[in-house]
């Protein structure tokens, strides 16, 4: 039985009465249709409005504030989403100064209700004032988005009103405020009426710079039903109706350049952005899009001109992007972007409301040039190198229900950021109630009153209310969602909200514009509540820009920096008061401010008092200095300048095909990277892994420094598998390195010939002949290759990973020992080391010696593996993880490298795992992620049931949709998603099918540094979250910074996950500083210079050229390999033996660093055998090799003499 279903982006039933823009059929109908309620929420826990809860925020209604105004849509029979498919998106409410008197005053538009406008009277009393005002309009219209501007630069507050839905009346409204309480609509007579158009949000930036206020509509084109549909994304790209438009103010009358300045889309603009994301001094705009249109990140090429660069910067997007605001989340001065979307946080709500995407519809997407875009909120981390990293998952907020306007300031005064969300929806209901969709457009079009009215009555109670969800800033990356916690009790459908000092007490409130209900003000308490100190700021900037539109502050204080940008205009249809808003936690004092005005022009105060507000001035403002000049960064990217022309290129082979309910795909693991000397020129040479049936490339260093590729060689004969860990090393004591390559992936079947590794023997110059007669026929699918003379005679033995039984996930294959004789291999394994035979999903493995016993032991690491420590007792290894305490880590395993990270003489170990910016964020021992594997139907093949924990009950992570297209058999208990949603993964495949299932289970998903303590004790704990935004794959271990501790270089990804898992994409190339006591610090990327931000595997250190300069080359999964020099660290090499163990260096302050050296590590990665030393630093380096010999090769002069 296979169910059909066509949607191209997450189909969204939930839109009531719509014309539904991609269809939904299959069998899982109701006999009879049963309407499944929202959660409720227990009224027990409400305290009543309008009085003091003893929380950080209070919410008063109209009872106690005055706003009596609701926007009410209703619902009818013409007036519905069948005829206006943005009928319940709601409506804006702007914070503005409409009578000059300094309190924040009010302005709520209405869809089919009027405008209005309040007057704050104080003690956060409003009274209405919209007749007398002359706001009151005199034609029926859909007003949406409200934008406050001084738009004749008078000093007073106008108001510019955004309209949609009636087409006789989409002309925009523009209130010019007249100084004594009044306005009067002029929007035409400045040219921003912009009749014709669908219009949702305005903005109002000066994009040229030349001193004035230029206006961006976000709208969405009059053709959008046609152009929604699933079968015309193609046509989307060529749409014949513009949406968005730029208006250039010239002298105050203003003219439309969308074309002109490259504004020229098609897209369902929800919000508009603006900041300057690059730092370049031009204001940028991020327009975010509903529905499958991505969306539009516009750079401002300062020439008055735009460049349209999501796909370059951003990995993802929200599909559905409704509001969206800039802040600064880690304040480290760039302006970070936070877009909402529909994602609900419990299971239940998300299983059962949103249809998945078939990874078909996924891919044809993406190829069409759709870009990845995921149903959830996405926070874009800015790495301050032109890119983001999108880190929502990680930061806990990518779930707020159905979401529309966040505010990213800081709430609670602590000097960190935090994120408030309003979410709801009028009227939406669950997949299996789809039937109500097509009874309702049935009736609508037969004119059927009656049935309308019938099912009227059960859609009537389908109203999505939660309570808008507050997220607190961590100051970590990390926030806590604190909505019950802080206050925000009450369920409500809110749109619009923004925040302003209601009652000028140095918190923010919020104001809330809702559904059918009076606007809540939120008031806050946290003056009262903790005490923490504030600063604000309120711009007065030039004339025609004399609210400071697009400046910039920065604020010092003994607890650290931060940064703002200055915009009103934020969220979804709103615009929040005019000033700037530091919480400073227990800093009684700002050192100093920094304000960047737009033009250029800076101004700095120092000693400030907190607890006030300053008004700052355009006119004190000085012309900006010259730039300081920015330190070099450690890294300069030169594969051109080494002419490294490697693209790794996958075969495009779908494992999901035949196995359905994959977490990622298990032919995309390489490409591997061995570096050696194959000529013996002194010089570093490297080879470099091939994707199936793509040869694997040796390249060989020129005395001038730069790389050749040699062709001709035995392996481009043995292409067929994928090429993955690689090593070159000697075999046979010729003292010239051969090459041992692993063959692996997922696309041939189990014990397949093309899975046979090779081995390759050299003749001294880097000619290589096939030898692979020499190893011992296996079959297994592999990983990694790493080298050791475990059995102290000398020559290197080998241990081969493996990685996966083909097309049988998760079943391990097996990985093993090859003991060296002379240049031919025999498999030991059986007699020393039975356990490996199924070890597990084996991705990295170290020869060390981590029992300081002079013996080398083996250390694996893997997926649903734990860090595994196989102790060699006289030849023989023995599983003692246990022993060690490491049982319990568990985790998605990709690397581990060694290294003396505290100094302490002993070794170190780093670990790369899947990381936390996940669905399945932070696993542990009690809550793991489980993984079941069985054939649960009995139609011969393997299904596979990930599962994870919510609510302290493990449910599976695919939805019947998925679920039954591998397991049909579902459909004839679950009837319903409702039904299956609800049930546990043990109620729907029952504990006697689950007590039978291969059982996995992941309790650590961080990367993580695991300690050597002494004594046979290790302690495992989390690299810093900075590190965790992504899956790690290749590790560096070197000091890159020349201050005699290691450092960690890193990098990864994984973009061949399932489309519903999302690919993992946040990392951009990383390095982490020690401190050389076992703890490390990010440093940021425009400092480092290293940019690794594709999907990224392999990374090893080779020398180059006369002096041997150290660069990192890099791999990519199905992408061009890189490589990276590192600048301005002086330093000797000093080459080793591939039988040398360990490197002791001794520094001349005291301290005593131990390097393993490796022959093999990381992910499928080997480095150079050379030691770098840096003679400053340094008195003397001590190798002890295999045979526990140890001698001096490097002593300082000074040493020396003594």
């Amino acid at each position: 039985m296979k169910r059909r279903i066509i949607s191209p982006a997450f189909i969204l039933v939930a839109i009531v009465g719509s014309q539904l823009l991609w269809s939904c059929s299959g069998n899982y109908k109701n006999a009879a249709l049963t309407v499944v309620d929202f959660p409720t929420y227990d009224s027990t826990k409400f305290d009543p409005l309008d009085k003091p809860s003893g929380k950080m925020f209070d919410i008063l209604s109209d009872k106690s504030t005055g706003l009596r105004f609701s926007n009410d849509v209703g619902f009818r029979m013409r007036n519905d989403n069948n005829q206006y498919n943005y009928f319940y998106n709601g409506a804006g409410v702007a914070v503005l100064n409409a009578n000059g008197d300094s309190l924040p005053d009010l302005y709520f538009t209405g869809n089919i209700v009027p405008d209005k406008l309040f007057i704050n009277e104080g003690n956060l009393k409003f009274r209405d004032v919209s007749a007398e005002a002359g706001i009151l309009q005199k034609n029926k219209g859909w007003s949406t988005g409200v934008s406050i501007v001084d738009i004749n630069g008078d000093g007073y507050d106008d108001i510019y009103v955004c309209r949609s839905r009636w087409k006789d009346s989409l002309s925009n409204l523009l209130y010019v405020n007249n100084g004594n309480g009044t306005f009067t609509e002029r929007a035409k007579d400045y040219g921003i009426d912009a009749a014709g158009s669908y219009h949702i949000m305005a903005n109002f930036f000066d994009y040229d710079k030349d001193g004035d206020l230029d206006l961006f509509l976000a709208n969405h084109p009059t053709d959008w039903v046609e152009k929604l549909r699933f079968n015309n994304l193609e046509k989307i790209e060529q749409g014949t109706n513009q949406s968005d438009k730029l208006y250039r103010n010239d002298n105050g009358k203003f003219t439309d350049v969308s074309k002109q300045a490259g504004i020229n889309t098609h897209g369902y603009s929800l919000s508009c952005t603006v900041a300057d994301f690059n730092d370049d001094g031009w204001p940028d705009l991020y327009v975010a899009n509903d529905f499958a249109m991505y969306d539009y990140f516009f750079l401002n090429q300062g020439n008055g001109t735009f460049k349209e660069v999501t796909r370059d910067v951003l990995k993802k997007t929200s599909l559905f992007g409704m509001g969206a605001d800039v802040g600064d989340v880690n304040n480290d001065g760039l302006p970070d972007l936070m877009v909402v979307d529909m994602k609900f946080d419990k299971s239940y709500m998300r299983r059962s409301f949103m249809l998945a995407q078939r990874r078909s519809e996924f891919n044809n997407m993406v190829s069409s040039g759709y870009h990845y875009q995921y149903v959830r909120n996405m926070l874009q981390l800015n790495n301050g190198n032109g890119t983001f990293s999108e880190i929502g998952c990680l930061a806990g907020v990518d779930a707020s229900e159905w979401s529309w306007s966040p505010l990213m300031v800081d709430f609670d005064n602590d000097g960190y950021q935090d994120i408030f969300v309003s979410n709801g929806y009028y009227k939406t209901f669950n997949i299996d109630e789809r039937e109500l969709v097509q009874g309702l457009r049935d009736a609508t079009r037969r004119g059927d009153s009656v049935m309308f009215n019938k099912i009227a009555g059960i859609i009537n109670k389908k109203k999505l209310k939660d309570p808008n969800v507050m997220f607190k800033n961590n100051g970590d990356l990390t926030f806590k969602r604190v909505t019950e916690e802080w206050g925000f009790f009450q369920p409500t459908i809110t749109h619009g909200a923004a925040f302003a000092d209601f009652d000028n007490d140095g918190d923010l409130d919020i104001v809330a514009s809702n559904t059918e209900e009076s606007p809540f003000i939120y008031r806050n308490n946290a003056r009262q509540m903790n005490g923490n100190h504030f600063i604000s700021f309120t711009l007065q900037g030039p004339q025609q820009n004399d609210k400071g539109i697009g400046s910039e502050i920065r604020i010092y204080t003994k607890n650290g920096m931060q940064y703002q940008t200055h915009h009103i205009v934020r969220g979804y249809q709103s615009t929040s008061e005019n000033f700037i808003h530091f919480g400073l936690g227990d800093a009684a004092a700002v050192d100093k401010a920094v304000v960047t005005w737009l033009d250029g022009k800076t101004q700095v105060l120092e000693n400030l008092q907190a607890d006030h507000n300053y008004i700052l001035k355009h006119s004190d403002a000085h012309t900006k200095s010259a730039a300081e000049e920015k330190p070099k960064p450690l890294f300069v990217n030169v594969t051109d300048k080494l002419k490294i022309d490697f693209v790794h290129r996958e075969n495009q082979y779908d494992d999901f095909k035949r196995e359905l309910l994959l977490p990622e795909k298990n032919s995309y693991f390489g490409p591997g990277l061995a570096v050696g000397d194959v000529n013996g020129d002194g010089l570093d040479d490297f080879f470099v892994g091939g994707a199936s049936r793509q040869n694997g490339v040796l390249y060989i260093q020129t005395a001038s420094g730069e790389f050749k590729s040699t062709t001709g060689q035995p392996w481009e004969k043995n292409n067929q598998a994928d090429c993955l860990g690689a090593l070159l090393f000697d075999a046979d004591g010729d003292k010239d390195p051969d090459l041992y390559v692993v063959s692996g992936g997922n696309e041939f079947q189990h014990n397949d010939k093309n899975y046979r590794d090779h081995f390759y023997i050299n003749d001294g110059k880097g000619n290589f002949s096939d030898a692979s007669t020499n190893i011992p026929d296996s079959y297994s699918s592999g990983s990694c290759v790493v080298a050791g003379d475990y059995d102290g005679d000398g020559d290197l033995d080998l241990f081969i990973g493996g990685r996966i039984e083909p097309q049988s996930y998760p079943t391990p294959t097996r990985s093993f020992i090859l003991q060296n004789n002379g240049g031919k291999f025999t498999d030991v394994t059986s007699q020393v080391a039975p356990a490996l035979d199924k070890a597990g999903l084996v991705c990295s493995a170290l020869w060390t010696d981590f029992d300081n016993d002079g013996k080398l032991d083996l250390l694996l690491a893997g997926e649903w593996m734990p860090i595994t420590f196989m102790k060699n007792s006289g030849g023989k290894f023995e599983d003692v993880t246990k022993q060690y305490g490491f049982e319990n880590t568990t985790g998605w395993w990709n690397s581990i490298v060694s290294g003396d990270f505290d100094n302490d003489g002993d070794i170190d170990y780093v670990a790369g795992n899947e990381g936390l910016n996940t669905r399945f964020y932070c696993p542990n021992d009690k809550e793991p992620v489980e993984l079941f594997a069985k054939d649960f139907d009995n139609n011969g093949t393997t299904d596979v049931v990930l599962s994870f924990y919510n609510g302290g009950k493990l449910y599976p992570v695919k939805n019947l949709q998925y679920s039954a297209e591998e397991m049909p058999i579902l459909t004839k208990e679950f009837k319903t998603y409702s039904g299956f949603a609800l049930s546990t993964t043990q109620e729907i495949y029952g504990p006697k099918g689950l007590d039978k299932a291969y059982h996995l289970s992941a309790k650590t998903l961080a990367s993580s540094y695991i300690e050597n303590q002494g004594n046979g004790k290790f302690a495992i704990k989390a690299l810093p979250l900075r590190a965790q935004v992504s899956s790690m794959f290749g590790i560096l271990v070197y000091d890159v910074n020349g201050d005699g501790n290691l450092d960690l270089v890193y990098h990864g990804n994984f973009y061949s996950k399932e489309s519903e898992t999302e690919r993992n994409d946040a990392f951009i190339g990383e390095v982490m500083l020690g401190d050389g006591h076992g703890n490390f610090a990010y440093l940021p990327s425009k400092q480092s210079g290293f940019l690794s931000d594709k999907d990224a595997k392999a990374l090893a250190v080779i020398y180059v050229g006369k002096n041997q300069m150290p660069v990192v080359l890099g791999t990519n999964n199905n992408n061009a390999m890189f490589a990276y020099q590192l600048t301005g660290v002086p330093s000797e090499k000093i080459p080793y033996e591939q039988t040398d163990r360990t490197a002791d260096v001794f520094l001349k302050d005291g301290r005593r660093i131990r390097y393993d050296l490796n022959i093999g590590d990381g992910y499928m990665s080997q480095n150079s055998k050379m030691i770098a030393v840096i003679p400053s630093l340094t008195d003397k380096v001590m190798i002890t090799d295999s045979k526990n010999q140890l001698r001096t090769v490097y002593q300082s002069a000074a040493l020396a003499e003594r």
